[in-house]
């Protein structure tokens, strides 16, 4: 290679943008949790950019405040209070956000707002946008980062389903962009992580427009979008992952075998198992794509 060729591949490696893409899913989310764990692990938690949504964006703050280990404390002990199935005989919401959000990330695990200001990161928190369904893309800056982390944990139906930021009523991110791929180019990303909590061959269908109705009473806009429109716009996210914009890489993290926990598990076992998967699958994955890395070398 000539220096004039290397200086080229020199230029353009220097103006790739990573970032890291983390879904939500209730409590699945400690299998994501599991992947950043291992991606902590190996020096990985620097990126560019970050966008996450619901328990996504709950870890992915610690994440970014590079406040790794407290975040993990939060799964390991905490994570099965958030849960409250009784409410149910209550009429009252089965995700209590006042326990996760000011209970713990505020004080007894607490969230470092100095450190997220610090970090290099540029880390966004997906909400969507109760009066308009459209998605809100929160730069985090500042305390607000707590509000944002109930709006965006807002789940349809496991919570009153939004809650506000400035004033304003926000709700769950994954509602109008649930696997935010094709912001993150938008934005200048040209070396994406995306990590999934289901497998990239699942794919969301509608629902019916009753359930949109009683999971946001007061919001058309966003019943509209959640029973009609997410399922297009994740399985819209899935197909450019897997066809991306030429210069533009993408590796993914998911699932490789089913959960053993689903959205609203409170067993601590369970969750300590979709932790431990999530690291181990994480491994897997990263081994299988440098071991095809070097397979490909050596066949040019």
């Amino acid at each position: 290679m000539s220096v004039a060729e290397k200086s080229t591949v020199e230029n353009a490696d220097a103006r790739r943008r990573t970032a890291l893409i983390v879904e939500g899913g209730a409590m699945r989310g400690a299998w994501a949790a599991g992947v950043l764990a291992y991606l902590q692990e190996r020096g990985r938690q620097q990126f560019d950019l970050v966008y996450a949504a619901s328990s996504g964006a709950c870890s992915a703050a610690y994440f970014v405040a590079d406040m790794w280990e407290p975040g993990l404390v939060i799964w390991r002990e905490l994570a099965c209070n958030v849960v409250r199935k009784i409410n149910l005989l209550h009429r009252k919401p089965i995700i209590d956000l006042a326990y996760l959000v000011d209970n713990v990330i505020r004080t007894r695990v607490p969230l470092s707002v100095a450190a997220l200001q610090k970090a290099p990161t540029k880390f966004y928190i997906v909400l969507t946008d109760c009066y308009t369904g459209e998605p809100v893309y929160f730069h985090v800056e500042d305390d607000r980062v707590f509000a944002a982390l109930r709006a965006t944990s807002s789940m349809p139906l496991g919570t009153r389903g939004y809650d506000f930021v400035d004033g304003k009523p926000y709700a769950d991110g994954g509602v109008a962009d649930p696997i935010p791929v094709r912001r993150a180019i938008q934005d200048g990303a040209t070396d994406i992580t995306v990590v999934l909590t289901h497998n990239p061959n699942f794919g969301l269908k509608p629902m019916p427009r009753w359930m949109g109705r009683l999971a946001f009473p007061e919001f058309p806009q966003v019943a509209r979008v959640w029973t009609a429109l997410q399922n297009v716009y994740y399985n819209d996210a899935l197909c450019l992952m897997k066809s991306p914009p030429a210069g533009v890489r993408i590796r993914v993290f998911h699932p490789l075998q089913p959960l053993p926990l689903g959205s609203f598990s409170v067993e601590p076992a369970r969750i300590a198992a979709a932790l431990a998967r999530g690291h181990d699958e994480a491994l897997q994955q990263m081994e299988l794509s440098e071991s095809q890395l070097l397979a490909r070398a050596a066949r040019d």
